[in-house]
């Protein structure tokens, strides 16, 4: 990789990647302020990164999210000539991409809704792809698979020579296949968010990457506003809130999402009460099916996801005789996504706007009666 420089030191490796700035690059960010509405705040609601602005230019912190508050990896945009040579391994130097590898489609989405899909040469898990233009750009070959099941295609990547991998980290921190053959990394930690908005805000952070800072600002504040706009209406018109519980029994557990996770922050701005938002955490946790028959038993609504051609409430039967005794099976108020006919998993992390139209139509019908469902809608 020539556009690389490599150092092999007692910590790592530097690396140095040089691209240069598209047109659709914006100004300069500043602190977060208190206006949630404020376009220069950088980020408003997300934890997991900062942007900040110095004598170096634009640095980007990423936060380690399996230790609040460490700096898991920062990434300096600009030439390299200014930057102090205090950024280490596995800090980052960039100026543009050209060629960027995205293992999520939280990553490639929005620099499609960007227009600049020219520049994405792979992805992961290819097989799952909704995306009509993604699915073009793979059949035509201007994107390739270069990732399955977090095994990844070293040769492929070499071959893309890409300017930056966008990856997910693990406890252990970046993958170390990667590093150890010199790729320049960022670690991409959007789905820690609990925060909706904060998980969507990522959008300006891709964003300011690929030089679409205003375009990705512009996306952003419009989810915000639609998101805000509906939890408002909730909070100032919903008196009587129905409860909710979630998800299904699964070898030997019932996995639900914890108390601060994001599916109970969308249900409680959805106007519903969420039967384990005592459970602490922001991850699923595993309960006992006592457990959650005890709480769940007479609960208003019961959210199930799952890929299926069809579903029924015959078949949910069938897996489990337990399930037909849950009021919200008998009262047929099982709120389905089919993520095989949806783009759940691809698409609701940037439009979280959808997804809470999606339940208060559901627990508050009289809200918004003309909403048609995108992901959710009650179980036929």
């Amino acid at each position: 990789m020539s556009m690389i420089k490599r150092l092999f030191g007692a910590l790592g490796i530097w690396m140095i990647c040089s691209i240069v700035w598209s047109s659709c690059n914006s100004g300069k960010q500043t602190e977060t302020v208190s206006n949630p509405m404020d376009h220069t705040a950088f980020p408003v609601y997300a934890k997991g990164f900062k942007v900040e602005q110095n004598e170096e230019g634009t640095q980007i912190f990423i936060y380690d999210p399996y230790e609040p508050g460490k700096v898991l990896q920062k990434c300096v945009l600009g030439s390299g000539e200014h930057v102090s040579e205090a950024v280490s391994y596995p800090d980052l130097v960039l100026d543009t991409i050209r060629r960027v590898v995205t293992l999520s489609a939280t990553q490639w989405g929005p620099l499609i809704q960007f227009g600049k899909a020219e520049i994405i040469k792979g992805i992961s898990e290819a097989g799952f792809v909704k995306n009509t233009l993604m699915k073009t750009l793979l059949n035509e070959g201007k994107v390739i698979e270069v990732a399955y099941d977090a095994n990844y295609k070293l040769e492929l990547l070499a071959d893309i020579e890409p300017d930056l991998i966008l990856v997910s980290p693990d406890a252990q921190g970046l993958p170390s296949q990667l590093l150890l053959a010199g790729f320049p990394l960022l670690a991409w930690t959007d789905y820690y968010e609990s925060d909706p908005l904060g998980r969507a805000e990522w959008i300006r952070l891709i964003g300011l990457l690929s030089g679409c800072q205003a375009k990705a600002d512009s996306i952003f504040f419009s989810i915000a506003k639609e998101y805000n706009r509906l939890k408002e209406l909730v909070a100032s018109s919903v008196t009587n809130r129905p409860t909710v519980f979630a998800d299904k029994f699964f070898s030997g557990q019932w996995y639900i999402p914890a108390g601060q996770s994001y599916m109970a922050q969308i249900f409680n701005d959805a106007g519903a009460d969420y039967l384990f938002a005592d459970i602490p955490g922001t991850a699923s946790v595993p309960l006992d099916i006592e457990v959650i028959i005890q709480r769940s038993v007479e609960a208003d609504y019961w959210r199930i996801a799952q890929a299926a051609r069809t579903y029924s409430y015959e078949q949910l039967a069938k897996e489990n005789e337990i399930y037909s005794g849950f009021a919200a099976f008998k009262n047929r108020k099982i709120i389905f996504c089919n993520t095989t006919e949806s783009a759940y998993f691809e698409e609701s992390p940037l439009h979280p706007h959808w997804l809470l139209a999606d339940f208060i139509a559901v627990f508050h019908p009289d809200l918004l009666p003309e909403h048609i469902a995108v992901y959710h809608k009650l179980l036929d």
